[in-house]
């Protein structure tokens, strides 16, 4: 692909979808499986960057892919993602996962101690303690 070296890095943050990187002279693109899709083939990658399309159905697989593209240097801030999420706060979870796995950051020790995927307990939630309280 455009005499690029292609690596496939299998990520298994929340699920088991891979992810291609293509390095380029100064950033990586990165291909992300949406959705129901678990890893994406050579044909559907060429469909998507030629956006070659005959049908409407083919169109609308093409959302299936988001395409990342983050510098290689240590600024990740500057990255871009093609997600909604990401058109709306110019940031996303891609963006913020492939910069913590590239280590060009590191999570908070505190965001790894929240449990991950549980879910709230039946009823109401309970009120807040006062803060001016001995307990």
């Amino acid at each position: 692909m455009n005499g690029s070296k292609q690596m496939m890095v299998g990520m298994k943050a929340k699920s088991t979808n891979d992810i291609i990187c293509i390095p380029n002279d100064c950033s990586k693109t990165c291909y992300i499986p949406a959705r129901d899709l678990q890893s994406i083939s050579q044909a559907t990658l060429n469909k998507y960057q030629n956006q070659t399309w005959s049908i409407f159905y083919q169109f609308t697989k093409s959302f299936d892919i988001w395409c990342m593209e983050m510098d290689n240097g240590s600024d990740w801030k500057k990255s871009k993602c093609n997600c909604p999420g990401f058109f709306k706060n110019y940031i996303c979870k891609h963006v913020a996962g492939m910069a913590i796995r590239l280590k060009h950051c590191k999570p908070p020790p505190s965001a790894k101690t929240v449990p991950i995927g549980e879910r709230r307990k039946r009823g109401r939630p309970v009120k807040a303690k006062s803060a001016l309280l001995v307990q």
